[in-house]
């Protein structure tokens, strides 16, 4: 076990990469505690579907605007200060908002904070990767992901509050609880972080300049996003998955309960299964596809993700078993696909315009995504099965464009030599 890739990556770590991964519980555990009661909590607060929809693409709409800034904002601020200051705004204050909403209001404020989350996942993501080992980018964020997973362990704490209590009272319990381990999560990075080499440059590079001014250069930099191949390639696969992940973590937990009549308390469950599966998988499974392809794998789980999401529109009500196959193959599906999709990313973009292409790609992705809240929440209104109907028309886009891709094949030799020299050195 010791031999292990990803054990060998976790224990090599330094500096700015090992503080991101070995905070990350921090924030992953009091998340995924609230995370799947978040649309069922609205719906006992009164709120409709389509309201549920709007609240989602208002979010879309800040995490758009966020993005817009997030690259100037990084550069001006440095990475460090700018994870610090937005961390707060965007998960520190909507916990508390959340904690004590009444309305369909207080979630649209909430909404609101919590899309200001691009500029610190844009500088967060800065201050991982900007002096990590190009050649462990994937374990990294293999890491990332199985550090969330782990604290899917701790759900069932959240079940029991459900359970013993109302699911109101017991939801504004964790989102006070997310409060406090969130912001001290933020303060420990903040003390034990440095600001990256990139990023230092950038400091003086920008010293004088205002907001404005860097954002002026953006229409530059999106040229250059749209000359690349490879970055059109992220563009449309991330939005794939953004729009995919927003509807299914929205309308996943109120078509459970409410159609397939399962207990809101079961939903702290299913994430546990879910990383069960997904720790095994990228354990067992990862380090033996690891060297070969980025593209076949990408292809193989977005087939799972289809087959997955066929079955569960397909489910008749009260079929635990069959619920539990479906979030196998979804969960197989996600740990083939996603460290290979942040991974394309980092492989291709430009170190020294990351911040600004990262802030610029993920602004386009949000715009697209924006009508997909309301979209989804009105097709939920017609029919809880609809969204996932929608989703997997989404999921069959991205098969064909993946399936159809020369720029992946690059990345597939991109990061097999990143690998070999790696392991030649």
């Amino acid at each position: 076990m010791r031999n292990h890739s990803l054990i060998k990556t976790l224990t090599s770590l330094r500096g700015n990469p090992r503080m991101c991964v070995y905070t990350e519980p921090l924030w992953g555990i009091p998340f995924f505690l609230y995370m799947p009661f978040v649309s069922v909590y609205m719906a006992a607060l009164m709120v409709s579907d389509q309201q549920i929809g709007m609240i989602t693409s208002v979010f879309m709409l800040f995490r758009a605007l966020s993005s817009f800034l997030s690259g100037a904002l990084t550069d001006k601020l440095g990475r460090k200060r700018a994870t610090f200051i937005f961390d707060m705004l965007a998960w520190s204050i909507p916990c508390l908002i959340w904690a004590f909403s009444q309305n369909f209001w207080w979630f649209i404020a909430a909404a609101m904070f919590n899309g200001l989350a691009e500029v610190t996942h844009n500088s967060w993501n800065c201050l991982l990767i900007e002096d990590a080992d190009k050649s462990t980018l994937v374990d990294i964020y293999a890491w990332i992901h199985i550090s969330g997973l782990l604290a899917v362990f701790f759900a069932p704490l959240a079940g029991l509050l459900v359970e013993g209590l109302n699911l109101v009272l017991a939801v504004r319990i964790l989102y006070l609880f997310s409060f406090t381990v969130m912001t001290l999560k933020f303060f420990i990075l903040y003390k034990y972080c440095d600001e990256t080499e990139v990023g230092k440059q950038r400091l003086r590079e920008t010293r004088g300049m205002s907001i404005p001014a860097l954002i002026s250069g953006y229409g530059a930099v999106a040229r250059k996003l749209f000359a690349s191949p490879q970055m059109v390639l992220t563009l449309v696969i991330t939005a794939c998955f953004i729009i995919t992940s927003t509807v299914t973590n929205t309308f996943f937990g109120l078509y459970v309960t409410r159609d397939l009549d399962m207990p809101d308390y079961f939903l702290a469950y299913f994430p546990i299964i879910r990383s069960v599966i997904m720790l095994l998988f990228l354990f067992i499974i990862q380090p033996k596809i690891a060297r070969f392809s980025l593209k076949s794998p990408m292809l193989v789980g977005v087939c799972l993700y289809i087959v997955a999401y066929a079955l569960l529109i397909a489910l008749p009500v009260g079929s635990f078993w069959l619920l539990l196959f479906c979030i196998l193959l979804e969960s197989c599906a996600h740990g083939l696909v996603w460290p290979r999709r942040d991974s394309i990313q980092a492989l291709f973009i430009d170190p020294k315009e990351r911040a600004r292409l990262n802030s610029v790609l993920a602004s386009i992705i949000f715009v697209v995504t924006i009508p997909f809240g309301y979209l989804s929440g009105w097709l939920s209104s017609l029919n809880a099965r609809l969204p996932f109907v929608l989703i997997l028309f989404i999921f069959a886009v991205q098969f064909a464009v993946v399936l159809s891709s020369r720029s992946l094949r690059t990345a597939n030799v991109r990061a097999i030599e990143a690998m070999r020299a790696a392991d030649m050195g």
